[in-house]
């Protein structure tokens, strides 16, 4: 019962908060987003990288490991899409595939992984979404685009994204020993401790406005290749890499994640087939919570 309690204990205030801000979305109709959205990206998710990356015990080595981990799985998860994909021709099969390796690692993987596992999850859970958000902005829209989009450009941008920023400099403090002044760190600290609820607020409006009854076989196909698949994978990606206990936990949780909701904005950047992916979403979203559950209860703290 108790692995069954802590997995409840981390998915039921997540969803809880989604529903949140769900409900504020149909309760306020001129809520705007896109603010809210610059808010999380531009100053509370950076303040929050920074904050545990300056801060961790988690050594370098440790983190490489778990970055390479986390790169062998989208790899592996990769080349199952690719096979599930068959007869959906090119468009079909890269916005399958897009589906199946751009989790939520932000958004929803923060805030379970702390509720599960603590700031020691937490750690571990940032340095999976940072890595996350590189390949997401880098290979996302080449995949989604109906014809050739160029990664090259995609990837320099990725590699402005503030967060990636917050990482590097985080880490550098980090590694130099150096800490910010009270004022300052009181500040940051303040500041990363609203990105969760932001980001889980922000979700809830994300998912209610993309959402479709509808479900497509490419959802069914993408939520199998990621939230059954994907587990699997990671733990054969974590003992090749011989990760420890925690690390691995975290990795395979990770995987667990519902696709990315921005994969639908992305989508509709590049005038891709936003309808899929916004069917996707709502469909691994909900069979989410199933699969997060069952993570948890067999994978408890370790």
């Amino acid at each position: 019962m108790q692995p069954l309690a802590t997995a409840l204990g981390a998915v039921v205030p997540t969803f809880l908060l989604i529903g949140i801000g769900a409900l504020a979305d149909r309760l306020l109709p001129d809520l705007r987003l896109d603010p809210l959205t610059r808010l999380s990206v531009y100053v509370l998710t950076p303040a929050l990288v920074f904050e545990v990356l300056a801060t961790t015990d988690l050594a370098f080595d440790q983190a490489s490991r778990l970055t390479l981990a986390y790169l062998l799985y989208l790899v592996l998860t990769g080349l199952l899409a690719l096979a599930a994909g068959h007869g959906f021709g090119g468009l079909g099969t890269r916005t399958l595939i897009a589906c199946s390796l751009f989790g939520n690692t932000g958004n929803m993987g923060l805030p379970v992984t702390l509720f599960a596992y603590g700031a020691a999850g937490l750690e571990r859970a940032v340095v999976i979404m940072v890595v996350s958000t590189v390949m997401m902005f880098a290979f996302g829209p080449p995949l989604l685009a109906p014809s050739g989009h160029g990664w090259g450009a995609r990837l320099r941008q990725a590699l402005l994204l503030p967060p990636i920023w917050a990482a590097l400099l985080g880490v550098g403090a980090n590694v130099a020993g150096v800490g910010a002044p009270l004022v300052v760190e009181r500040s940051v600290g303040l500041l990363g401790a609203a990105a969760i609820p932001i980001m889980l607020l922000s979700l809830g409006i994300q998912v209610r406005r993309s959402w479709v009854w509808s479900i497509s076989g490419s959802a069914v196909r993408a939520t199998a290749v990621r939230l059954v698949g994907g587990p699997f994978l990671a733990a054969l990606a974590a003992v090749a890499l011989a990760l420890p206990s925690l690390d691995r936990n975290v990795l395979v949780l990770s995987a667990t994640m519902p696709v990315a909701v921005t994969m639908f904005v992305v989508a509709a950047e590049v005038r891709g087939d936003y309808p899929s992916v916004a069917r996707t979403v709502v469909v691994m979203t909900v069979v989410s919570v199933i699969a997060i559950t069952v993570a948890l209860a067999i994978l408890p703290p370790a």
